[in-house]
């Protein structure tokens, strides 16, 4: 359409042009024709240049007149094609703001519903997993709880925390749904404290049980003993005394060298009365001591160590019995004896003992376990103090453990 208006406007222009042409041809043969003087007069080269440069401004001032009119009018009417333009473009544009405008605000509904949906499934499957993952730790701590002994408690503790690891990497591997930490190691490892030091009670409870049954048998035996060394006294003198009964008799009838050795046996029964009445005294005033027993010292370099020694007591009438029993497959090595001290009041003696030594003792929970690491001589010095001058050992034989020692030099030397 601008394009026509063009060419409508240029032909006009070379109309007006032709025209004008035209018209300045008619005037100047009129000019001719009327004035013939002036045309002479003008026929001259400084006439005919002025008459040029007349017609020549003539002329521009004609085209300027009609050749800006057209181009006013022309830009005029370029102006409002191009506001019209930009109005059309505006109304566009927002059309299309409005357009993507609600597309977006569409699209935004749409994602944020997808979003919603997608947070409450994601935040579904976290809890799930959540339940089944404290599920799994909670189960497998509580079987590790439930299996726990007085002699594997160390195993189970480093299991307990191995699970604790696992459950944080777990957790630490799929952080991106947020697990929460509901391991409570603090209070797990406080349950399995208080459940060792339960343990630890009850084989206390179990040790000393033991103990109580063992000093019972010990007394039993010790009763059965002194019981039997009475009933053999009691059976030794009724022999005896019908023996003397016998020589009674004899020497009533005897005379001479007879009677004699009579008398000298008499004598001898005599004597073995008095010692089996002795003895049976001995029997039943024990009988009647139910504190008297052995307090003993011994050591086991090849278990132990050196400077280690266990101190206890024990009421059996051969202590070294008791030695026999703690030397068993529990240790490699056999028990040595330092001293085996008999006195009326055991029990006192092995108190004061263990009370004096209470900084030297390897074991201050269980203090059933009569084990001390101190030198002998301060052992041997408090026995003194309490009971008196004792014989005892300084260094024993530990042959078991030497004779080992030298076969592994030997095997090294091979």
């Amino acid at each position: 359409m601008a394009k026509k208006k063009n060419d409508g406007a240029s032909t006009g222009i070379l109309i007006v042009i032709g025209l004008i042409i035209w018209g300045l041809w008619i005037a100047v043969k009129a000019l001719i024709e009327f004035n013939n003087q002036v045309i002479q007069a003008a026929s001259g080269p400084a006439g005919i240049v002025c008459a040029f440069f007349g017609l020549l401004i003539l002329i521009s001032f004609l085209i300027k007149r009609f050749i800006y009119r057209g181009f006013n009018r022309k830009e005029e009417e370029l102006k409002q094609s191009i506001a019209e333009l930009e109005h059309k473009e505006a109304g566009l544009h927002e059309q299309v703001q409005r357009e993507v405008d609600s597309r977006i605000t569409s699209e935004r509904k749409k994602l944020r519903s997808e979003q919603e949906l997608f947070d409450k499934t994601v935040n579904k499957a976290t809890k799930a997993l959540q339940r089944i993952v404290d599920s799994a730790y909670k189960f497998r701590a509580k079987t590790l709880l439930a299996g726990v002994t007085i002699n594997n408690w160390q195993v189970k503790y480093d299991q307990l925390r191995k699970e604790t690891d696992s459950y944080a990497d777990i957790r630490n591997r799929i952080h991106f749904l947020g697990l929460e930490d509901n391991s409570d190691w603090e209070g797990l490892k406080q349950e399995f404290l208080d459940k060792v030091a339960f343990l630890q009670k009850a084989q206390e409870e179990k040790e000393y049980q033991a103990e109580i049954k063992q000093q019972m048998r010990e007394e039993k035996q010790r009763q059965d003993e002194l019981d039997r060394q009475q009933r053999e006294a009691e059976e030794e003198a009724e022999r005896l005394a019908e023996q003397q009964r016998l020589i009674e008799e004899a020497l009533a009838q005897a005379e001479g060298s007879y009677k004699a050795e009579l008398e000298k046996q008499k004598l001898e029964l005599e004597q073995q009365i008095a010692d089996v009445h002795k003895q049976y005294e001995r029997a039943k005033s024990m009988a009647q001591m139910t504190r008297q027993g052995h307090v003993y010292i011994i050591s086991n370099i090849g278990s132990f160590g050196e400077n280690v020694y266990k101190v206890g007591m024990t009421r059996r009438l051969e202590p070294m019995e008791r030695i026999k029993e703690l030397s068993d497959a529990s240790v490699p090595f056999d028990f040595d004896v330092h001293a085996m001290i008999s006195c009326d009041d055991a029990p006192a003696l092995e108190r004061a003992l263990h009370s004096t030594l209470e900084a030297h003792r390897i074991n201050k929970v269980n203090l059933r376990k009569e084990f001390f690491r101190v030198e002998l001589e301060k052992i041997i010095s408090e026995v003194k103090r309490q009971h008196g001058s004792i014989e005892y050992i300084a260094d024993p034989a530990a042959l078991q453990y030497w004779q080992s020692q030298e076969s592994d030099g030997e095997n090294v030397a091979a």
